[in-house]
Order: structure tokens, then C-alpha cells, then sequence
């Protein structure tokens, strides 16, 4: 069974096998206290663990964009990834980001990440359109009404 709950900082050391492993320990922290106080740079965010019974086996990061329009971005640990579990865990925070009032929901999703495109695709998001990002990288912006 798959659910979501917010993190604490007791999930400091539970970013293994994520790509938030690189951070220091600093920027995970401030990180977790921002998803606590539900707010990074004057608007709504949010990180929930996504737990596989009792294991936490990747994370949901939730960013508003204006009142209507928020980002639900996954992190499923590598060893869980390819079982379905980001699919579940994206449509339990889509729900989640529904009920909280939002109306759309994006993705922004590098070129290169076929398992994210594939996902976005089947929980029926639509591309609008693609956009090079201030690295130079090809994204592939991805559009639901929830």
C-alpha cells in the first residue's frame, strides 16, 4: 500500500537514493523546514514521503505557481523505480493537490526522462509546449485539469 505523509526533520537521512542525497546537510535541513512551514520563496511547497507500508521509497515535491497551478514533481528511490509506485504516489498527491483548491497541475520534465514523460502521459497530462531552461536543457512542459 502506498501513502503519503509530510516530512520532519526526522527524514533528514531518508534522501538516500534520491537525487537530494547531493545536498548537504544544510540545504537538506532548510529544506525540510520550508516543507514544514509549507512555504519556499513566498509560495505554497511542500514535500510528503511516499511510504510503501512502512519504508519510505521516495517523495512528492509540491510547488504552487499562483492559486490555481502547482507542480507535482516525484522522487522515487532508484531501487523502487519501474514497480508503478511513482504513479500511485503522483495520483495520491494530485488528489491531495485537488483538494487544497488547485485547478491545474504541470510538469516540467527534461527531455531526456523517458520514465518521466511516460508517467506524465499516463495520468493524462498533455504537452503544451517544450522551452530551454536557463541551463541550456531541453524541457518538455506538461499541462492536467485536476
Amino acid at each position: 500500500m502506498i501513502c503519503l505523509k509530510p516530512i520532519d526533520l526526522d527524514n533528514i537521512n531518508d534522501f538516500s537514493g534520491t537525487s537530494y542525497d547531493k545536498m548537504s546537510f544544510k540545504q537538506k535541513q532548510d529544506m525540510i523546514i520550508e516543507s514544514i512551514n509549507k512555504i519556499h520563496n513566498d509560495s505554497y511547497f511542500e514535500i510528503l514521503a511516499v511510504y510503501q507500508n512502512d519504508t519510505i521509497v521516495g517523495f512528492m515535491n509540491l510547488f504552487s505557481h499562483s492559486k490555481h497551478i502547482i507542480s507535482c514533481g516525484p522522487e522515487i528511490k532508484e531501487y523502487f523505480q519501474n514497480k508503478g509506485i511513482g504513479f500511485l504516489a503522483e495520483t495520491l498527491a494530485l488528489k491531495y493537490a485537488k483538494k487544497k483548491g488547485y485547478t491545474i497541475a504541470i510538469g516540467n520534465v527534461d527531455e531526456n526522462n523517458t520514465a518521466s514523460i511516460a508517467l506524465h502521459e499516463k495520468l493524462g497530462f498533455e504537452l503544451d509546449r517544450e522551452y530551454s531552461n536557463k541551463h541550456g536543457r531541453t524541457i518538455k512542459l506538461y499541462i492536467k485539469a485536476l
